[in-house]
């Protein structure tokens, strides 16, 4: 599997003591959804995913990493057709709204 956590630069991960710092637990989800997507749809290329990360901290540098993450996975799903924008949406809103899937969406 492709090592999500080597990523440099400005789309590296937050750490703590060197291991991965995770403030929640929707946000230890969003990693291991991107670890599958690259895996499973990009034979382990993360770059697809690395970019648009990079473009959502540009976008909103004062945003958290783990929003900035999110987003990037949407986008990922959404742009490569993986998954319809629409089909997201309706799992938002099933859960309860932006706030209660990912406070910063």
């Amino acid at each position: 599997m492709t090592d999500l956590v080597d990523i440099a630069g400005p789309a590296a991960p937050p750490r703590r003591n060197g291991e991965l710092a995770f403030d929640a637990p929707w946000q230890s989800r969003a990693f291991g959804m991107v670890a599958a997507v690259v895996e499973l749809h990009f034979g382990g290329d993360r770059e697809p995913f690395r970019q648009r990360l990079i473009a959502a901290i540009r976008e909103q540098p004062a945003r958290p990493y783990w929003n900035s993450w999110a987003v990037a996975l949407e986008r990922l799903v959404v742009d490569t057709g993986l998954l319809p924008a629409a089909a997201i949406d309706a799992a938002v809103s099933s859960a309860g709204g932006a706030d209660a899937v990912d406070p910063g969406r």
